[in-house]
C-alpha cells in the first residue's frame, strides 16, 4: 500500500502526520524478507553442525538445548517446557493475540490452560501452577526467569472455616518481571480460581499483622513501603493468598509462628508484589478488572484513585508554570564519581529536543567536547543519573550538539564544539561555564510519564519555523538573498508549499526533510539573521540569542549604564577597562557559605553597583559580579564570546543581538539608545517588589497560623496518648484540632494572586518580557531548561571472567587457592563431589558423562588414552532423591583422565593454567568433559557458569552508520543485505548512511581478539573433541563480520538472535533499540553480554545450571530467531522514528503539554505498527560524524585508586558552574566514607586470624599462637607416593588478621582532607570527628600517652 493511500482520512482529507509518509514501503518489505531469509539459512547451517555433534554423545545430552522461537507463544511453550509436559499452546496464543492485547491474552490463556489440564485429570494444584506460569510468561513476553523461579509453588490450603482457597509462594526472582506483571499475576491467579472452583482467602488477624511485621522489618530496597492501613486493606480483601519463601535472615519475633506461613523469616517475594506490584500498579489493574467485570477488586480502586482527589480540590488554586525541580538522582552520591550539574541550576547541560541516530531507549547524545569537559568522566555508554524526564541514561555523542562554554585564564570566554580544540587548550581552561547541550527525544518523555518542558530555541526550532514560512518560490528567493546564500547552495522544492489534493506527500516529506538539514547547519550573519527574522517571523539561533534568562533583573539599570559607555570598532564591542582589576586566580578560590556584601571598589571593572535583590536581600549571582565585575559577568550570564585586551573586554560575537534586546542602536561608534529601557526595567523591579513584599506579609502569617495549628495539635495528640489510644488514632485526632483552626486567607485575594503571578512570570520568562517590549524582533529563550545530572555506572567492556574458570570441573581445595589443574594432578587421585552415575558399557562407577576408565591390553597394563568411552547414567539414592544437589564425595585418579584427555587431543602439554571449579553447583553435579576446559586454557578464556564463553557490554542504541566507522568495507556489507543508504541510493562507497538491520550488532573494538579466540576455540573443539571439520574459520577480527552470534541480558532466560556486522571504538555494544528492548532492557546504564551461536548450541546445558533459586536466570533456556516489535518490551515503542520535529511540536512544548497530548502527530515507533516501518524506514533528528566520538574510557576507570577518583571528583565540581561542591563533598563524607568508617571499625572487633602458610581461619586466636591444623600433603618427596607425615604434626604457620589497622585508617585522612579543602556542614564534621576519635581510641594506648608540661598548664 502506498503511503499516499494510508495518508487518506475517512473524511478524504490527508493526513500529514502519518509516519508512513516519505518511506519506499516496497523496497523495505523486500529487504527484511531478503535479511530474514539470510538469518534463517545460517540459523539452520548452525543448528544442523551442532546437532550432529550433540548426537556423539559426548555432552550432558544429546541434542542441542536451546531450542528456537520466532515468536512469543513459541517462546512460552519452549520456555515452560518442563512444566508443560508436552502440551501445546502455542497456536492458541497467536489466535487469542490477534484479537487481543498481551494482557488479555495471558488472562485468557492461563484460564484455558488450567481448564485443559483439568479436564485431562491433572491434579488441581498442577493445574493452578501450569495456567499461572503460562499466564506470566506470556506478560513477560517469555524471556525472564520469573515464570520458572518467580513463583516457587502454588498450594491449596484451608481458611479457619475449612473452605480451600489458593495460596501463590512468590520467590526473589519475581522482582524482573517488574510491578506491572507481579499485580496482573496476582490476577491472573485469581481469574484462575474462578474458573476451577476454589473458594477465596480468608485471612486471620494474625496473617494481616505478620505481612505488616515484615514490611517493618524489611531493610531492602522497595520503590513504594505502603503503611500498616493499606497492608491491612490489600491482605484483608484479596481474593488469595500472597505467600512465599523465606528470603531474608531476619526474623519476625511478634508473629513468626503463624499458620498457612512456613517460616519466621521475611518473606520479600511477598514484599515486592504487594508494595511495587498492588500498590503501585493499581491504576493498571483497576482497567483490566473494570473491562473484565471482575467481583471481588473493588478494593483496588482505593489504591488506583489515590492522589486524584487532592488535585482536583486544588483546581481553584494558582497554578505555576515553573518546571518543578527535580532532585532525587542528587540522593546516595558516589565518591568518584562526579555531578554535572545540580537540578534546573544555570551552568548545567541545556535540553535540546532529538533523537541523534546513535541514541533512544533512554540512551541521550551530547558534544563530544562536553564529555572531555566533564574531565573524560563521561564516555560513550557511561550512565548518568539525570534529573529528567527518566531516572538514568547512557551517554553517546553528537556533534551537532553545542559543546560547553568554558573560561581561560587569560580571560577568554568561548564555545567549544570539537573535542581536539578543547583538549588542546585544556591546560587553560579555568572554569567550565556551561556544559552544553543534552539531546533528548520526545519519547522519553512519553516514556517516563513526564510532562514535556519549554524547547530553546535552537537551530532546529529556527528551521522548524523556516521551513513552513518559506511557502513559495518567491519566499525562497527572497531567503536567498535576505540570507546571502546561492539558490544552488541549498535543496530543491518549497519546504513550505501548501498541501492540495494532489500534492504528492511523499515527495514534500523528503523536500522538508533535506531542507531541515541543510537550515540546521546553517549559521548567518547578524545582518542577514536580524533580516530573515524580520521577513519570516522567526526568533534568532545561536549565537545571536543571548541567554536572557540566566540575567537577573536587578543587574540590568547597571549595565545599561556600562554599555553607555562602550565603544563598536567593527565587528566587536569593546568596554574599556571592563576587566580592569580582573584576576584569574580568584576562580581558583571556593566559594564562601554566604556572600559579603559586594565592595564595588573592588570589583573588577566599572564601579557600578547593582540595585537589591528583589526576592532576596543580597543581589543574585553576587559571586559572580566580585570575581568578573559587571561588565565581564554579564557578558557570561548571557552566553557572549569574548576576550580581554589588557583592561577591556572584547565581546565578538551575539552583542548586536544584546543591544537590539535592550534597545540600543548599533549603527554608530557607540551604542545610542532609541527605546527607555531604563525606565522599562526600573517599573518592572518597583512591580516585583511590591508583589515580594505581599508574598512576604502572607508567608510570615501562614508561618504564625502554622504555629498555632502545631500547638492545638500537640496539646490534642497529648490527650489522646494519655486515654491509651493508639498511634494511628493520635495522629487523626491531632490532625483533627489542627484542621478547625481556619484559614481566613490573604487580606486581598486578588491582589496576592497578582504577585503570585508576577512572581511566577518573572522566575519564568526572566527579563525577555521587556526584551520583547524594547525590540521588533521576535525572542524565544535560548536556554530555558537544564537537566541537573550526575555520573552512574562506567561504561564496561570486558570478558565475562569472576571468578576466571576455564572448565566447569570441581577440584574442590586440591587446586590450592587459584584451583589450577596442574596441581591437583600432583596428587595423582582427588576426593570430590561430584554426581553418581554408571558406565552403560563396562557397568563400572563414572561421574564424568563418558566413561573415564582405561582399557587394558592383553598383558592387563592400561592403554593410555584409550578408554571405555560409554555413556554413563545417573543414578540417584533414596537419601538423595529430594535433596537440591545430589553428588557425593568419590574419587577420581585426575592425573589419568588429564593425561587421557590431553592424548585425545592429540596436544603436546596441558597448558600451565587450567583452572577449574572448587565445586559444582547443578542438581546432578555432572562435570562437562575436561576436554573444554584445557582447549578454552589453551586460548585463554574463561567460562560461565553455563558452560558459554561470554563478553559483556554496555547497551548502547544506534540506528544508522556508515560502513567506515564500524570498519568493514561497502562491498561485505552490500553481501549482508546493506544494498541501499536511507536515501535510497545503491551503495558504492564507505561513506554512505546505512540504516541498522534490527538484529544486527556492533561490537566493541576490545571484544574482537576475545571473539577471534573464541571462535578459534570453537573450532579446535569441533576439530580435536567432536571429530568434526571447523565451522568459523577465523584469522582476524574482519573474519568475524556476518557471523552470529546470542545476546542475553543478566535477569532474562531467552537469548536474542544476532548477526555480527562491525566493531566500535568505544566500550559498549551498539545494536538497534529494538534489539535491546528484545532482551528486556533499555539502554539507561544496562549492560548485557553476547556469544557466538555456535559456542552456546555446543556447550550449553540446563543440566549445568545450578540449582539454587535463581539458577536459570542469565541462561539460553530459548532462542528468538525473529524479532517482533509487538512482542518486545513496550518501552521501545517510544522511541522517536521520525526525522525532525515540526514548528508545532517546539510551541506546543512552551505549556509543558503531556506527551500524550501531541502523540497522534509525532512520529515514533507505536504509530508504526502493522507496518515494516516499525522496523526500517526510522529516523533521527541529529547525526553524528562518528558514533565512537569523545574519550575512549572513562576517567572512573583510568585514574588508579579511590583517593584519586574523589580529588577528580570534586577538583571538577569546582570548575563547574552548575555544581555547588560543598554539598557534593558533605553528600561523599556521609554517604561513602562515614559508612566505610563504621563498616571497618565493627568488622575489626569481629574479624577472624588467618594462618599466612596454609590459609586456615580462627574464629579465635589458638592458645598456640601459632596455626593448629594438620599440614596438607604437598604432592612432591615421599608424600608423592602415599607416605605422610607423622601425625600431630601441625602447620605452625604464622597468623595474621583479616581486618588491618591501615584498613581502618584508610579514608581518615583524605576524609578530613576534603573537609578542609571544600567544606561540609556542622553535623558530618562532628560526626567525622567522633569516628576518628573511636579509631584513636581503639588502636593507640590511652594509659601509655606521653604528655607534655604544656598539658598541666
Amino acid at each position: 500500500m502506498e503511503a499516499e493511500e494510508i495518508a487518506m482520512s475517512s473524511e478524504g482529507v490527508l493526513d500529514v502526520h502519518s509516519p508512513l509518509i516519505g518511506l519506499d514501503i516496497q523496497r523495505l518489505e523486500q529487504e527484511m524478507d531478503n535479511y530474514h531469509e539470510w538469518l534463517d539459512q545460517r540459523c539452520d547451517e548452525a543448528y544442523r553442525v551442532a546437532t550432529i555433534a550433540r548426537a556423539k554423545g559426548l555432552d550432558h545430552k544429546t541434542e542441542v538445548e536451546i531450542p528456537r522461537a520466532s515468536d512469543l507463544a513459541s517462546r512460552t511453550e519452549k520456555l515452560l517446557i518442563h512444566h508443560l509436559e508436552g502440551a501445546e499452546v502455542a497456536q492458541d496464543i497467536r489466535d487469542l493475540l490477534a484479537e487481543n492485547d498481551r494482557e488479555t491474552t495471558s488472562i485468557k490463556m492461563a484460564q484455558m490452560v488450567a481448564k485443559r489440564f483439568k479436564e485431562n485429570g491433572y491434579e488441581l494444584q498442577k493445574c493452578i501452577d501450569v495456567g499461572l506460569r503460562v499466564g506470566l510468561a506470556i506478560l513477560t513476553e517469555a524471556v525472564l526467569v520469573a515464570p520458572l523461579e518467580g513463583i516457587s509453588e502454588v498450594r491449596l490450603l484451608s481458611n479457619v472455616d475449612g473452605s480451600q482457597f489458593l495460596s501463590v509462594h512468590f520467590a526473589g526472582p519475581i522482582r524482573a518481571a517488574g510491578g506491572t506483571a507481579q499485580a496482573l499475576g496476582v490476577l491472573i491467579a485469581d481469574m484462575i480460581r474462578r474458573e476451577v472452583g476454589v473458594d477465596v482467602y480468608k485471612p486471620t488477624d494474625e496473617e494481616v499483622e505478620r505481612v505488616k511485621e515484615e514490611f517493618g522489618l524489611y531493610r531492602g530496597n522497595l520503590q513504594y513501603r505502603p503503611p500498616p492501613e493499606e497492608i491491612d486493606t490489600i491482605v484483608r480483601a484479596c481474593p488469595i493468598m500472597i505467600n512465599g519463601e523465606s528470603t531474608e535472615d531476619i526474623e519476625c519475633a511478634g508473629y513468626g509462628n503463624v499458620r498457612n506461613i512456613d517460616e519466621a523469616r521475611i518473606r520479600g517475594g511477598v514484599l515486592l508484589v504487594i508494595g511495587e506490584g498492588m500498590c503501585l500498579k493499581a491504576p493498571k489493574i483497576q482497567r483490566h478488572t473494570e473491562r473484565l467485570k471482575v467481583p471481588g477488586w473493588e478494593f483496588i480502586s482505593k489504591f488506583a484513585s489515590k492522589g486524584k482527589t487532592e488535585e482536583g480540590e486544588e483546581d481553584d488554586k494558582f497554578k505555576s508554570r515553573r518546571v518543578p525541580k527535580i532532585s532525587k538522582f542528587m540522593k546516595d552520591i558516589i565518591a568518584g564519581r562526579p555531578v554535572f550539574g545540580s537540578p534546573l541550576e544555570k551552568g548545567g547541560f541545556r535540553l535540546r529536543y532529538g533523537r541523534a541516530r546513535p541514541s533512544g531507549l533512554a540512551a541521550g547524545s551530547c558534544n563530544a567536547a562536553s564529555m572531555a569537559a566533564m574531565d573524560d568522566f563521561i564516555a560513550v555508554g557511561t550512565q548518568m543519573k539525570i534529573e529528567r524526564p527518566g531516572k538514568a541514561c547512557a551517554i553517546t555523542p553528537c556533534d551537532i550538539a553545542e559543546g560547553p562554554w568554558a573560561i581561560l585564564s587569560d580571560g577568554t570566554f568561548r564555545r567549544y564544539d570539537s573535542e581536539q580544540e578543547f583538549r588542546e587548550d585544556s591546560g587553560r581552561i579555568k572554569s567550565i561555564w556551561d556544559n552544553g547541550e543534552l539531546v533528548i527525544g520526545y519519547g522519553e518523555f512519553m516514556e517516563n510519564n513526564k510532562k514535556l518542558v519549554p524547547a530553546a530555541y535552537s537551530h532546529d526550532w529556527w528551521a522548524a519555523d523556516l521551513i513552513d514560512a518559506l511557502d513559495s518560490e518567491q519566499a525562497v528567493t527572497e531567503f536567498c538573498r535576505l540570507a546571502a546564500i546561492e539558490r544552488k547552495e541549498l535543496p530543491e522544492g518549497i519546504p513550505g508549499a501548501p498541501i492540495g489534493q494532489g500534492t504528492d506527500l511523499n515527495q514534500r516529506a523528503r523536500v522538508r526533510r533535506n531542507w531541515r538539514n541543510t537550515l540546521i547547519a546553517t549559521n548567518l550573519a547578524w545582518e542577514n539573521v536580524r533580516e530573515v527574522a524580520l521577513r519570516f517571523a522567526t526568533s534568532l539561533p545561536s549565537p545571536h540569542n543571548p541567554w536572557w534568562l540566566d540575567l537577573p533583573i536587578e543587574w540590568v539599570p547597571a549595565l545599561l549604564k556600562v554599555i553607555d559607555s562602550a565603544k563598536i570598532e567593527g565587528d566587536v564591542l569593546r568596554f574599556v577597562d571592563g576587566v580592569k582589576g580582573w584576576k584569574a586566580s580568584e576562580m581558583d578560590e571556593l566559594r564562601p557559605e554566604t556572600e559579603q556584601e559586594i565592595d564595588v571598589e573592588s570589583m573588577p571593572g566599572p564601579s557600578i553597583r547593582p540595585v537589591d535583590g528583589v526576592f532576596d536581600s543580597s543581589v543574585p549571582d553576587s559571586w559572580v559580579l566580585r570575581i568578573h565585575g559587571l561588565a565581564k559577568g554579564s557578558a557570561l550570564l548571557l552566553g557572549l564570546a569574548h576576550h580581554h585586551e589588557g583592561d577591556d573586554l572584547v565581546i565578538t560575537s551575539g552583542w548586536q543581538a544584546m543591544l537590539d534586546g535592550l534597545g540600543y542602536s548599533y549603527e554608530h561608534a557607540v551604542p545610542i539608545r532609541i527605546e527607555d529601557a531604563e525606565a522599562l526595567f526600573e517599573d518592572r523591579i518597583l512591580s516585583l517588589r511590591k508583589s515580594a513584599n505581599i508574598l512576604a506579609t502572607e508567608n510570615q502569617r501562614l508561618d504564625a497560623l502554622e504555629k498555632e495549628r502545631a500547638t492545638v495539635r500537640i496539646a490534642a495528640e497529648t490527650n489522646a496518648r494519655q486515654r491509651g489510644l493508639g498511634i494511628a488514632e493520635t495522629d487523626r485526632i491531632g490532625q483533627e484540632a489542627a484542621d478547625e483552626l481556619p484559614d481566613p486567607g490573604p487580606d486581598d485575594k486578588d491582589e496576592y494572586n497578582r504577585a503570585l503571578k508576577l512572581e511566577d512570570d518573572y522566575a519564568v520568562d526572566g527579563i525577555i518580557h521587556e526584551i520583547r517590549q524594547l525590540s521588533r524582533l521576535r525572542w524565544e529563550h535560548a536556554a530555558p531548561v537544564r537537566v541537573g545530572c550526575r555520573m552512574g555506572r562506567p561504561e564496561k567492556s570486558a570478558p565475562r571472567e569472576k571468578p576466571t574458570v576455564n572448565g566447569l570441573f570441581p577440584l574442590a581445595l586440591e587446586g590450592g587457592n587459584q584451583r589450577l589443574l596442574a596441581n591437583a594432578v600432583l596428587k595423582k587421585e582427588i576426593r570430590v563431589q561430584m554426581g553418581v552415575r554408571f558406565c552403560t558399557v563396562c557397568q563400572k562407577r563414572s561421574p564424568m558423562i563418558r566413561c573415564h576408565h582405561r582399557k587394558f591390553d592383553e598383558y592387563g597394563e592400561e592403554r593410555h588414552g584409550e578408554v571405555c568411552g560409554g555413556r554413563t547414567e545417573p543414578r540417584v539414592s533414596k537419601e538423595k532423591q529430594n535433596s537440591r544437589r545430589r553428588g557425593e564425595l568419590q574419587s577420581i585418579n585426575l592425573e589419568n583422565l588429564v593425561e587421557d584427555a590431553r592424548i585425545r587431543l592429540g596436544i603436546d602439554r596441558i597448558p600451565k593454567q587450567v583452572k577449574a571449579a572448587k565445586k559444582l553447583m547443578s542438581k546432578d553435579q555432572t562435570p562437562e568433559a575436561i576436554e573444554k576446559g584445557i582447549l578454552r586454557a589453551k586460548h585463554k578464556l574463561p567460562v560461565f557458569r553455563d558452560g558459554t564463553v561470554r563478553f559483556d557490554m554496555s547497551d548502547v542504541p544506534v540506528t544508522h552508520f556508515t560502513p567506515d566507522e564500524v570498519g568493514v568495507s561497502w562491498q561485505k556489507l552490500v553481501q549482508l543485505g546493506y544494498t541501499h543508504d536511507i536515501d535510497g541510493v545503491k551503495l558504492s562507497s564507505g561513506e554512505q548512511m546505512l540504516e541498522m538491520f534490527p538484529q544486527d550488532f556492533i561490537l566493541a573494538r576490545n571484544g574482537a581478539d576475545y571473539f577471534v579466540r573464541a571462535a578459534q576455540f570453537v573450532d579446535e573443539l569441533l576439530v580435536r573433541f567432536y571429530d568434526m571439520d571447523p565451522y568459523y574459520h577465523v584469522e582476524k577480527p574482519e573474519d568475524l563480520v556476518g557471523h552470529l552470534i546470542c545476546a542475553l541480558a543478566p535477569h532474562t532466560s531467552g537469548g536474542v538472535l544476532s548477526r555480527l556486522i562491525g566493531f566500535a571504538d568505544c566500550s559498549g555494544g551498539y545494536a538497534h533499540p529494538l534489539f535491546h528492548a528484545a532482551k528486556r532492557r533499555n539502554c539507561d546504564g544496562d549492560e548485557d553480554a553476547i556469544m557466538l551461536l555456535m559456542d552456546g548450541l555446543l556447550n550449553f546445558s540446563r543440566d549445568i545450571l545450578p540449582a539454587n533459586r535463581g539458577g536459570q536466570m542469565d541462561a539460553p533456556l530459548v532462542l528468538t530467531t525473529r524479532l517482533n516489535p509487538t512482542e518486545v518490551d513496550k518501552e521501545a515503542l517510544n522511541v522517536d522514528s521520525g526525522w525532525h520535529y515540526e514548528r508545532w511540536f517546539y510551541e506546543a512544548t512552551l505549556n509543558q503539554p503531556h506527551p500524550k497530548e501531541l502523540s497522534d502527530k509525532i512520529d515514533f515507533i507505536e504509530r508504526r505498527l502493522g507496518s515494516v516501518a516499525a522496523v526500517r524506514g526510522i529516523g533521527f533528528t541529529h547525526s553524528t560524524k562518528s558514533m565512537a566520538e569523545g574519550p575512549p574510557l572513562s576517567a572512573y576507570k583510568t585514574l588508579e585508586t579511590m583517593i584519586d577518583k574523589m580529588n577528580g571528583q570534586l577538583s571538577l565540581g569546582h570548575r563547574l558552574r552548575g555544581v555547588n561542591v560543598r554539598t557534593v563533598a558533605s553528600s561523599v563524607v556521609r554517604s561513602h566514607f562515614l559508612p566505610d568508617l563504621r563498616g571497618n571499625l565493627v568488622a575489626f572487633t569481629r574479624q577472624k586470624v588467618r594462618c599466612l602458610k596454609c590459609g586456615h581461619s580462627y574464629r579465635r586466636m589458638p592458645l598456640a599462637g601459632k596455626c593448629i591444623q594438620p599440614p596438607k600433603a604437598t604432592g612432591s618427596g615421599m608424600s608423592a607416593f602415599g607416605v605422610k607425615k607423622s601425625e600431630g604434626d601441625m602447620c605452625n604457620g604464622n597468623l595474621a588478621l583479616t581486618v588491618t589497622e591501615g584498613a581502618v585508617r584508610k579514608y581518615i585522612e583524605v576524609t578530613k582532607h576534603v573537609m578542609a579543602t571544600y567544606g561540609v556542614d556542622n553535623y558530618t564534621k562532628q560526626n567525622v570527628e567522633w569516628l576518628a576519635d573511636s579509631v584513636e581510641s581503639l588502636f593507640n594506648n590511652d594509659k601509655a600517652k606521653q604528655m607534655s608540661l604544656a598539658d598541666f598548664l
